[in-house]
């Protein structure tokens, strides 16, 4: 009798560990909405971006951006579409690893939003795949002498890890700490799957414990 319920146990254990491992959907980041308001607001045209800097624990897949932007001409800036652009960090310099020369601007993804009204404007069904690791996402307006715009990103929301600002040049300069725009990072993600040799390892053990409890 002790056996067959050894077994069965040793059984359940296989097959769970067979079993596909379920999708988790969370939030990577939320800064919640800013508490200030347009006045003393970080200014977002073509010499003026953000990027905020967010840790991945295990791989996952991105599905959706929302940054907090708002306008000092609301008028004017509706329907003006600004960047999304995800960077690797780089390296000991703990930057988004801009680079004028590569495809996207250095970029590991980008995608295009639109300001619609003040508050939240962003992309969704993005499908970024991402393994762990340090990246920055950051909000870039280009070029617009017919059309400039009056966006901004207000201060006030909850602390980042890290702020970095682009006001011209080559590459992201300036970094602080204790700012933070608002951002919204949605993401899902999967449990790791057990490589085809450790599971077939745990099975022959799983196995040999069954056999010499059998024979006990």
């Amino acid at each position: 009798m002790q056996s067959k319920i050894i077994l069965s146990a040793i059984g359940a254990a296989a097959l769970a560990a067979l079993m596909p491992a379920q999708a988790h959907a969370y939030s990577v980041i939320n800064t919640n909405a800013p508490t200030a308001q347009t006045i003393g607001a970080n200014t977002l045209d073509s010499s003026n971006w953000l990027a905020e800097r967010f840790t991945l624990t295990s791989a996952t897949q991105i599905d959706s951006v929302l940054t907090y932007v708002m306008s000092t001409d609301a008028g004017l800036d509706a329907g003006t579409q600004f960047t999304l652009a995800l960077y690797a960090n780089e390296g000991s310099n703990s930057r988004p690893s801009l680079n004028f020369n590569l495809d996207n601007h250095g970029a590991t993804y980008l995608t295009t939003a639109t300001y619609a009204a003040d508050g939240w404007n962003g992309a969704s069904g993005l499908n970024w795949s991402l393994a762990a690791g340090t990246y920055w996402l950051a909000i870039e307006v280009g070029d617009s002498f017919t059309s400039p715009t009056s966006l901004v990103a207000p201060n006030g929301a909850l602390p980042a890890l890290s702020v970095a600002q682009y006001t011209g040049g080559q590459h992201y300069s300036a970094i602080a700490s204790t700012e933070s725009f608002g951002l919204q990072i949605n993401g899902t993600t999967t449990p790791a799957v057990p490589e085809p040799s450790s599971l077939a390892l745990m099975l022959a053990s799983l196995g040999l414990i069954g056999w010499v409890s059998k024979r006990r």
